[in-house]
């Protein structure tokens, strides 16, 4: 699954709709509750754990890209 297909599943747009810059300021079901089931989510689609720090510093779509890289997953 793509990155894109979770934020889509969680937070209930079309997965073609989502670039690098979507975050919470732009997307408006992106909510902090939402927010906190699309960081699980993704630690379950892609069989991670986000540290602490790392969950506060991931705001947008890039932000969470750029962490799974550094991670070594293939996000695309």
């Amino acid at each position: 699954m793509r990155l894109e297909d979770v934020l889509a599943t969680v937070l209930e747009q079309p997965a073609d709709s989502f670039t690098d810059e979507s975050s919470s300021e732009n997307v408006l079901t992106w909510t902090s509750l939402r927010h906190v089931t699309l960081l699980i989510e993704i630690e379950n689609e892609f069989g991670i754990r986000f540290s602490n720090a790392e969950m506060t510093t991931m705001r947008s779509l890039g932000d969470i890209r750029a962490t799974l890289e550094r991670k070594g997953v293939a996000a695309a």
